[in-house]
């Protein structure tokens, strides 16, 4: 990559900040497995990921008003004042907006669904991929983990698309059918889903919990697979307490190659300090039939 501050190390553009190797002799840009040296990292305080997903942020061409000093960005950009190289979360949070709104128009064009902002989480969660640098995966080699959280935002594996011929989505969003939302704990929604072998087979549960410190709300995510085998959601969840996550809003479970057959996929309430409490439920995979058939 060239441009801006690509060509320089974190030790050159911040000295004070990252004196030290590894990350010191790292360059600011050109590694895609890489987080950038400032990315904020998790644990949050009250022990959940954060990060939920990361997105590029570094040497990032940006609008750049015609009043506004070159100094302030990271440089210019070729051929055209209007726009230069910046960095930051300010560069990685649009990021991720445009492509919540392309997921936004996906459901409301495509499938003529109004979907809340727990299914637009749950479709951009379920569609990362996982980065491999060291300091990507330095606590936890597997998803979730607190530097890069669920992985970074790839909308190629959220959405059906022409370069993904065989993906498949379906989804639950409860949000406006209270049928479908949890009122006390101990309470349960089951599907069944057909699944043909080839493509990763993803789930994603994610939920709007009530406001206050730490989970309100406690839901949990179990898929079963066609040998009867059950897998529970955020399963590789680094310092986890028990069998199931008490922490966080987002629970994933995911097949890199699944076996065809039938999955029986089960949402319960595991804790409702606040109910009642709609969700998001979001599958991806070479699925058949025109969406989540109900079990009792």
């Amino acid at each position: 990559m060239s441009g801006g501050l690509a060509s320089l190390t974190w030790r050159d553009g911040w000295p004070d900040a990252f004196p030290d190797p590894p990350i010191g002799d790292q360059t600011i840009s050109g590694d895609a497995e890489a987080l950038a040296a400032f990315s904020s990292r998790g644990p949050c305080d009250d022990r959940r990921i954060k990060p939920d997903v990361v997105a590029p942020g570094t040497d990032i061409v940006s609008a750049k008003s015609s009043r506004a000093p070159l100094r302030r960005f990271w440089g210019p950009f070729p051929g055209d004042g209007r726009y230069a190289y910046m960095g930051g979360t300010s560069m990685a949070a649009p990021l991720v907006s445009g492509c919540a709104a392309l997921v936004r128009e996906y459901y409301v064009k495509t499938r003529g669904h109004s979907p809340s902002a727990a299914l637009l989480k749950a479709t951009l969660v379920n569609s990362t991929r996982w980065l491999s640098a060291d300091d990507s995966t330095a606590d936890n080699p597997k998803a979730p983990n607190y530097n890069q959280g669920f992985g970074c935002v790839h909308v190629p594996s959220a959405i059906p698309n022409s370069s993904a011929p065989g993906l498949v989505l379906h989804f639950v969003d409860s949000w406006q059918t209270p049928a479908l939302q949890f009122t006390q704990t101990g309470e349960r929604f089951r599907w069944r889903v057909s699944v043909a072998a080839g493509v990763p087979l993803r789930f994603c549960l994610t939920w709007t919990d009530a406001p206050a410190r730490s989970l309100q709300n406690n839901l949990n995510l179990v898929v079963e697979d066609p040998s009867q085998q059950k897998h529970v959601g955020n399963a590789d969840l680094p310092q986890r307490l028990g069998p199931f996550d008490p922490e966080n809003n987002v629970e994933v479970v995911r097949f890199d190659t699944p076996a065809a057959g039938d999955y029986l996929v089960q949402c319960f309430a595991y804790n409702l300090l606040k109910p009642p409490q709609d969700f998001a439920l979001v599958v991806t995979g070479a699925l058949a039939g025109s969406g989540l058939t109900p079990e009792q």
